[in-house]
C-alpha cells in the first residue's frame, strides 16, 4: 500500500553431533553444532584398555571434525594385550605368547630327554605354572642333566669292579672288572665281554 522496504534474514543450519562409546571408555564431543564447526573428539580408554578407531574409521584422537551435517560416531575400544616371553633351551615351552589384560595363563615346561626342570627365574618352582598376566613379562628356566645312580657288583670271591657312582645324562663310565687269583672275566650281565666296558648313562 506504499514504499516498502523488506530484508530477508537467514539463520545458519545446525546438526547434532551424537558422540557414543561402550563400557570401555568414555567419549566427548556430542552436541548442536553451527554448520562448518570445527569440533574436537576426544575418546578416553577405561584403565588396561586403548582406543582403536571410530566407527568411521578414522584413528586421530583427539580428532579434529568439520560439521557438515547431522552424525553419530563411535569410539571403539579394546584391552590391552602383554608379551610373555619365556627363554629357554632343552626344552618345550608351552603356554607363552601374547594374551589380554587379566587373563590366566599355565607355562609348562616340558624337558628335552635327560633334563629336568628346576625352577624358574624369579625362582618360582612350579611346573606347570599359572600367572595372572598384568604386564609384559619375560621369565627364563632353569633346568638340569638329571643324575643316575651306576652300580657294578660281582662275587668278591672272583674279583673286584670299578665304576660305581652317580653321573650326568649322557655322561661316559668305564666299567673295569678284575679277577682275583683261580679266576678270569667271563662277561657283564648284560652279556657284553668288553673289559674295560664304556656305557653312555641315559
Amino acid at each position: 500500500t506504499s514504499d516498502a522496504t523488506l530484508t530477508a534474514e537467514f539463520t545458519i543450519h545446525t546438526h547434532n553431533v551424537v558422540v557414543n562409546a561402550n563400557e570401555n571408555g568414555s567419549v566427548t564431543g556430542s552436541g548442536t553444532y553451527n554448520h562448518g564447526d570445527t569440533i574436537t573428539l576426544i575418546a578416553t580408554a577405561n584403565e588396561h584398555y586403548h582406543f582403536v578407531k571410530w566407527s568411521d574409521g578414522n584413528t586421530d584422537n583427539p580428532r579434529k571434525y568439520v560439521v557438515t551435517s547431522d552424525a553419530t560416531l563411535t569410539a571403539e575400544f579394546t584391552i590391552d594385550t602383554h608379551n610373555v616371553v619365556v627363554n629357554a633351551s632343552n626344552c618345550t615351552v608351552a603356554g607363552a605368547g601374547t594374551h589380554n589384560y587379566g587373563d590366566t595363563i599355565t607355562l609348562t615346561i616340558t624337558p628335552d630327554e635327560g633334563y629336568e626342570f628346576v625352577k624358574w627365574s624369579d625362582g618360582n618352582t612350579d611346573n606347570p605354572r599359572t600367572i595372572i598376566v598384568t604386564e609384559d613379562i619375560t621369565l627364563g628356566v632353569e633346568l638340569e642333566l638329571m643324575t643316575y645312580i651306576v652300580t657294578v657288583s660281582c662275587n668278591e670271591i672272583h674279583g673286584v669292579v670299578s665304576g660305581s657312582g652317580t653321573y650326568k645324562y649322557g655322561e661316559t663310565v668305564v666299567l673295569t672288572a678284575t679277577a682275583n687269583d683261580g679266576y678270569e672275566f667271563a662277561q657283564w650281565s648284560d652279556g657284553t665281554t668288553d673289559n674295560p666296558y664304556s656305557i653312555i648313562v641315559q
